[in-house]
């Protein structure tokens, strides 16, 4: 407790002096307080780039770390079927064209439910089946010919294509993948049970529905062989070259679209149990499903999203912005030194009621201390409205979990400002300490 009542004392002091000294004290530090702001900013920049990277390979990727299961019945390759009855491969012809003749899936679904159960025994949080298909939707193609839907026009009609991607999957796989709503909601697990089928679509999609409002009046979409399905959701396109696509919950998905492939697993296994989780989860999921069946597993390989080179750049910046810090620091370095002659009479008169050589050491070093603490605060606190009202997407800097301030750079600029106070505080307490009783009356 005598402890920390002599270092709130020594913190309460130093203030005070600073105070009295402010003049010289605020003068002396704006070039720390401009190098803190400066050097503040280029390292948030520098992770706000990089969660950018990041986010944007988890966008097609998956987030760190994420598998994909495949499982492959051995009968496929020796008879030519899918081994799971109902499913055709994504890469047939028919599939791709939403033909009239496309099977519906009438069977029990062996591979999705060996999923379910080997998520449930394995406690995988966020895990999705994936299905997928192709086909067309009659309202897309009757609006690229008229140039209008329901009265919005649509644009760029000779750049939209004519297939459209069906996927059935899972509500985590908007988890897993990043998925970003422009309006409405994601798919949900009680879609399975409407008569309408509940669909997601993609941005490039809506773009060929004239972008119609899907709040106001429903937007009901056909399929070409009939199937009815509401659009309740629009996701943000990851690029100009997306395919236009319908997502739905995999099991409305499985029963209600055009045939569609044979699911895969997606699972979020994180990065901690990446290696494991590889070794483990083909093996059980091909024990679930019994024998002859195998099953493969990708995804979760490192990618090179220049984190290496980043972290040497914000190292280097860091390592400029603190010798920026220290040359404006030996402006106080100054100060302090001409105010430790100024109160020689103060300290001799300290020394001689008996305050010992560590305290007023650890007095006239806290004042530097807590001087660039303060100007190191103030440096951030200029970053951060910086760092605000900085229009980031037009430094292609694109974030779906916008942080308030990466705190790496906060606590970088004023960790090196108060260190670079606690060096420039070391000449003017050793010089405080030096000085004696005696010195107090020749003064």
């Amino acid at each position: 407790m005598n402890a920390v009542s002599q270092i709130l004392g020594a913190l309460i002091e130093a203030w005070g002096e600073v105070k009295v000294q402010k003049a010289r004290v605020v003068l002396s530090l704006v070039g720390v307080v401009a190098a803190v702001a400066a050097m503040t900013i280029v390292i948030a920049l520098g992770d706000l780039l990089l969660q950018s990277s990041r986010e944007l390979a988890e966008l097609y990727e998956g987030r760190s770390v994420t598998l994909r299961l495949t499982p492959e019945s051995s009968s496929a390759s020796s008879d030519g079927s899918a081994g799971s009855g109902p499913y055709q491969d994504a890469s047939d012809p028919a599939s791709a064209t939403g033909a009239q003749t496309a099977k519906r899936p009438d069977e029990k679904d062996t591979i999705g439910e060996a999923m379910g159960t080997l998520a449930e025994r394995t406690d995988i949080r966020y895990w999705s089946r994936f299905s997928s298909g192709g086909g067309e939707i009659v309202e897309t193609r009757q609006a690229r010919s008229s140039g209008q839907f329901r009265g919005y026009p649509l644009t760029k009609i000779g750049d939209m294509v004519d297939g459209i991607a069906f996927q059935g999957v899972d509500p985590s796989y908007a988890v897993i993948y990043r998925t970003r709503m422009l309006a409405g909601r994601w798919v949900e697990s009680s879609d399975v049970d409407q008569r309408l089928i509940p669909v997601v679509i993609s941005e490039s999609l809506w773009n060929q529905l004239g972008r119609a409002p899907i709040d106001q009046v429903p937007i009901v979409l056909h399929t070409s062989d009939g199937t009815a399905m509401r659009v309740v959701g629009v996701t943000k396109s990851k690029s100009s070259f997306d395919m236009p696509t319908v997502f739905a919950h995999y099991d409305a998905a499985r029963v209600s679209f055009p045939q569609m492939s044979a699911p895969s697993m997606i699972a979020w296994v994180g990065t901690e149990n990446a290696d494991l989780a590889r070794d483990t989860l083909p093996r059980a999921l091909a024990s679930i499903l019994g024998e002859g069946w195998k099953v493969s597993v990708s995804g979760g390989e490192h990618e090179d999203i220049g984190e290496e080179q980043l972290g040497t750049i914000s190292n280097v910046i860091m390592v400029i912005g603190g010798i920026i810090v220290f040359l404006g620091a030996l402006g106080l370095l100054n100060v302090a030194i001409v105010t430790v002659r100024q109160r020689v009479r103060e300290i001799g008169i300290r020394r001689a009621v008996g305050a010992s050589a560590t305290r007023v050491f650890f007095a006239v070093f806290m004042e530097s201390v807590v001087a660039t603490f303060v100007a190191g605060v103030i440096g951030v606190g200029i970053a951060v409205v910086v760092i605000r009202f900085l229009p980031l997407e037009a430094l292609n800097i694109t974030l779906s979990d916008t942080p308030a301030f990466p705190a790496g750079a906060a606590i970088a600029g004023v960790a090196i400002s108060t260190s670079i106070g606690a060096l420039c505080g070391i000449i003017p307490a050793l010089a405080a300490v030096r000085i004696k009783p005696i010195d107090a009356i020749r003064y």
